[in-house]
């Protein structure tokens, strides 16, 4: 009986060792997407991730009651990116990473959140830097990229209690998919908090685009995010120079990553990371 106890205990070391292993691995992999290899458009889809939340009501009305998203909104989008990118920087069980989950957990703590919401949430984080970044990067993420995204929200969820994450990268982006199907709905919350927040978006861009910046930033949306925010589909014009100002902008990340002297852009929030 000790032995068959000995031999349990080992495997469950074993067991233990080994999800470190894969965590480990897929936050050096993620690490390397969201400071190096695709810095500005991770960061540009962690933002479109975040907005995609505006658009499930319960959600909305968390964000919009806290009146942070909406009169203190760069300082609250700051705060957010910079509790991300620790986590990014210094993995989940460092020092910095276990203050920064707990920190999340007493925010949330305050408000009754579904665990359907807080999966949802975790998926716009995991899924839509991904596609946005197979849409709009320099060059489209590989499998092995987006399964290191899955891990390092999986051990997240994990670590927040956020329960029934879908085992891979895939099916957690078909379960979203299904997820806005049900629930986008267009509230006045949630128009709100896109006004609040689109101008955010457009800093990105050359300041020629600045008188453009409400329908430009609308243009960024799919038709269900428009939707859900009631703003209205650009004219085919502003659609056109978006889409070519975004061309524009791969190429010269591209050319960007070629040169020997590449120095990767960040946000400006975690620029400040000491």
């Amino acid at each position: 009986m000790n032995k068959g106890n000995t031999n349990q205990g080992r495997h469950g070391v074993e067991s233990t060792s080994g999800a470190h292993t894969e965590l480990s691995q897929a936050e050096a992999t993620y690490r390397h997407l969201a400071f190096t290899e695709l810095s500005e458009d991770l960061a540009f889809g962690l933002n479109i991730g975040f907005y995609r939340t505006f658009a499930i009501p319960e959600i909305a009305r968390v964000l919009s009651s806290t009146g942070r998203m909406t009169g203190q909104t760069e300082l609250r989008a700051k705060t957010t990116g910079l509790m991300m990118y620790q986590m990014f920087r210094d993995g989940l069980d460092s020092v910095q990473g276990v203050q920064t989950v707990a920190a999340l957990n007493r925010i949330h703590a305050r408000w009754q959140i579904s665990n359907d919401d807080f999966l949802y949430v975790l998926a716009c984080f995991d899924i839509a830097p991904m596609r946005w970044c197979d849409a709009y990067a320099w060059r489209r993420t590989t499998a092995a990229e987006k399964e290191a995204s899955h891990v390092f929200y999986q051990g997240l969820a994990e670590r927040m209690s956020i329960r029934e994450v879908p085992p891979t990268w895939g099916e957690f982006a078909a379960w979203m998919d299904r997820y806005e199907q049900r629930h986008f709905t267009a509230t006045p919350e949630a128009a709100e908090l896109w006004a609040a927040t689109s101008n955010i978006l457009v800093y990105r861009f050359p300041a020629i685009f600045s008188p453009l910046i409400r329908s430009a930033a609308d243009a960024l949306l799919d038709k269900p995010l428009r939707k859900a925010f009631s703003a209205r589909r650009p004219p085919a014009a502003v659609r056109a120079l978006v889409s070519g100002s975004m061309r524009i902008r791969a190429h010269r990340i591209r050319r960007a990553h070629a040169r020997p002297d590449y120095v990767p852009v960040l946000p400006p929030s975690v620029r400040e990371l000491g």
